[in-house]
């Protein structure tokens, strides 16, 4: 038996010998996902098995690289074997519990022994001085319930080139899928076997050296709702408490405390997670340093008390049930650790380093929303608010803008520090979905992700990722066909009849849509149709009663049909977008008036009590002996005048804002119902 045997017998894979025999294993192992199906391999899950297989064999024959060994700070030098499976993605669950078992407790890294002193901190301090920015992809597996539905896995992660392959399922004019690939790089990308203690080492850990020389890291997961950000987040903070806390107990750093502090931003206000949910308030001081007034800050001194107040901060922080995911996050999480020196016998103490973990919110379309109730579109606006607040920030940034909109909402605000400054280091952990039915999600998380890396590049180099480059002859070609193609012959004999609504709709769309060659041979046919349509006499037109002009019946008419069909169904997608720029327009204007009518309400109680007082003073003065009751008359038709102006100034506006929450009501249910009416034609 050959090696390859042996190895797809380990993998309970032994149906598929005969398809592999006489393959040489050096051939076996370069293997791609993508090359399964030529042998047979079809099944997902038995794909899974077999790239596990191959995985598990390079490491036997040593191609895959060994990272046991705790001595380097590389952000490379990780394990790629399988772990145990404990601390895996669930395949059952969504991005809020995503634990199949119980989380079996981390093993503190040896961040103190002397083995890692030398070499190690040397290598991973000239890491991160040359790169400020670093962009880690992680791709969650699939589930139980897409396995069900039929889903497909499209994403395809090449771990030692630190390639993200997306495998976009597309349609031709004659209703063929074809598969458009797009390739991105990335510092790291990992896969769905990775375990979260090889996250860390990749992102985490070079990051807790920053903060004993006034550093100040972060790192943040970004993602599409229910794609694994906070399984992801969630054990960082302890893995890194746990380091910085042995690296304390060295004598030059006895006089250096760690503090642990955590709030969260919903609805563009802040809330301590540690403190009972206090309101918040994030300003600027005079240097321009963002601080969050209020903020109860703990002593730690023990990796239990960390897990502790882990717990409490998820336990308080605000979810709730979405289309894509039951158990989401509907806030954005900020845990802090900082490094402060006790100074002046230790009545002062100075910040030494800051290390942020942020868990943003899940990004969404607002079209997948239609469905929620109110609260949740009012949570997905704000949530798209702050983060399309962060896209200006990164885009300003990237273009060397003069002005950069930190100020655009809370997120950005408290993200200041984390790309500005030469102590900042920022590792951003992009988190994206397998399946076929989030392909668009995907892509647009890792166009996010290409445009954070671009950051860390001078000028002249950045270049824009995400599709592969196609053919420049085939774009130009295809312009030229798109500018020289005939109008349709609607009373054409054989030229129109031959296509349906779909190719009509096909040949209106883009070219770059189809490939060249396909692209090329449907217009060379399309010409034929129309000479021969040309050379052949007209076909009789018979009038139909009650129709205008003499329009054509019978099988004219459903060719008219045909051509017209996909007119509607553009005017149908235009009405739609148009409806979807109305809409979250008008989730803004909500959002706004909601904060004026809670300030105008307060501002109304203020008063009321104010002229409380005065009626008090009013009723003690006109029971003393001879106290003048015109006066006493005058003031309290006085004081209700100014109770009833705020009552109706307070009614008016909550009309106002009752108004536009129907509004919003209707039209959520108007592009609900065009969507349905799209997808049905």
């Amino acid at each position: 038996m050959s090696r390859v045997d042996s190895w797809l017998v380990t993998a309970g894979l032994s149906k598929y010998r005969t398809a592999f025999a006489g393959m040489h294993e050096q051939f076996f192992l370069e293997l791609m996902m993508q090359d399964f199906g030529k042998y047979g391999v079809v099944d997902q899950g038995d794909k899974h098995r077999l790239y596990k297989a191959i995985k598990q064999a390079r490491a036997v024959v040593g191609l895959c690289e060994d990272a046991q060994d705790s001595s380097s700070f590389s952000y490379s030098n990780y394990d790629l074997q399988g772990g145990s499976g404990s601390d895996l993605l669930d395949l059952d669950a969504h991005d809020g519990d995503l634990i199949e078992g119980p989380i079996q407790p981390f093993q503190v890294s040896p961040v103190g022994e002397a083995a890692r002193a030398a070499a190690g901190q040397q290598q991973g301090g000239q890491q991160l001085s040359d790169s400020k920015i670093r962009v880690v992809v992680r791709k969650r597996p699939i589930n139980k319930k897409e396995v069900e539905r039929g889903d497909e896995d499209v994403v395809e992660m090449d771990m030692r080139n630190s390639c993200v392959l997306v495998n976009e399922t597309k349609l031709k004019v004659d209703l063929t899928k074809y598969a458009e690939r797009h390739q991105f790089h990335f510092d790291e990308a990992l896969d769905e076997y990775v375990t979260n203690d090889q996250v860390y080492r990749v992102t985490v850990e070079p990051l807790v050296h920053t903060l004993f020389h006034n550093g100040k890291a972060t790192c943040f997961a970004y993602g599409q709702t229910g794609s694994g950000k906070t399984h992801t987040m969630s054990p960082l903070p302890i893995r890194a408490a746990a380091d910085i806390l042995q690296y304390l107990v060295r004598p030059e750093l006895r006089d250096v405390s760690l503090f642990v502090s955590c709030f969260e931003i919903y609805g563009n206000k802040c809330f301590d997670l540690l403190n009972m949910r206090k309101k918040l308030n994030i300003l600027e001081d005079g240097k321009k340093k963002v601080c969050v007034v209020g903020l109860k800050e703990h002593t730690v001194n023990d990796v239990e008390v960390v897990k502790q107040l882990i717990e409490e901060a998820n336990h308080r922080r605000s979810v709730g049930s979405t289309a894509a995911n039951a158990d989401s996050s509907r806030s954005h999480s900020i845990m802090q650790f900082a490094l402060k020196r006790f100074i002046a016998g230790g009545a002062h103490c100075r910040l030494v380093g800051k290390l942020s973990f942020i868990d943003l919110a899940g990004s969404e379309r607002g079209a997948d929303t239609f469905d929620n109730n109110r609260q949740t579109r009012l949570e997905g606006a704000e949530i798209n608010k702050s983060l399309l607040a962060l896209k200006e920030c990164i885009r300003a940034l990237d273009s060397d803008a003069r002005h950069v909109p930190f100020r655009g909402s809370k997120l950005t605000a408290v993200l200041r520090d984390s790309f500005v400054g030469e102590t900042a280091r920022t590792v951003m952990i992009a988190n994206i979905s397998p399946t076929a039915t989030c392909v668009e999600h995907t892509l647009n998380t890792l166009r996010y992700a290409d445009r954070v890396k671009e950051l860390r590049k001078d000028k002249a180099e950045r270049a824009p990722g995400g599709v592969t480059p196609g053919d420049e002859m085939y774009h130009a070609a295809a312009q030229r066909a798109a500018v020289n193609l005939p109008p349709p012959n609607p009373y054409g004999g054989g030229s129109s009849s031959d296509l349906s609504s779909h190719d009509v709709l096909a040949l209106q769309r883009p070219p770059a849509l189809q490939p060249p060659m396909q692209q090329q041979a449907q217009y060379q046919q399309f010409q034929q149709q129309q000479r021969s349509a040309a050379a052949a006499p007209l076909p009789p037109r018979s009038r139909q009663p009650g129709m205008p002009g003499g329009v054509a019946g019978g099988a004219e008419a459903g060719i008219m049909h045909e051509w017209s069909s996909p007119e509607e169904l553009y005017d149908e997608e235009a009405e739609e977008e148009e409806l979807e720029h109305e809409h979250g327009e008008l989730m803004e204007s909500i959002l706004e008036d909601e904060e004026e009518i809670i300030a105008l309400h307060r501002q109304q109680i203020e008063d009321a009590m104010e002229i409380v007082r005065r009626e008090m003073a009013m009723l003690q003065e006109v029971d003393q002996p001879g106290s003048s009751i015109d006066q006493y008359v005058d003031s309290l038709e006085a004081v209700l005048a100014q109770k009833l102006d705020g009552i109706r100034k307070l009614q008016g506006r909550l009309d106002r804002f009752k108004n536009k929450l129907r509004q919003e009501d209707l039209m959520s249910r108007t592009v609900q119902k065009k969507q349905s009416t799209i997808q049905r034609i």
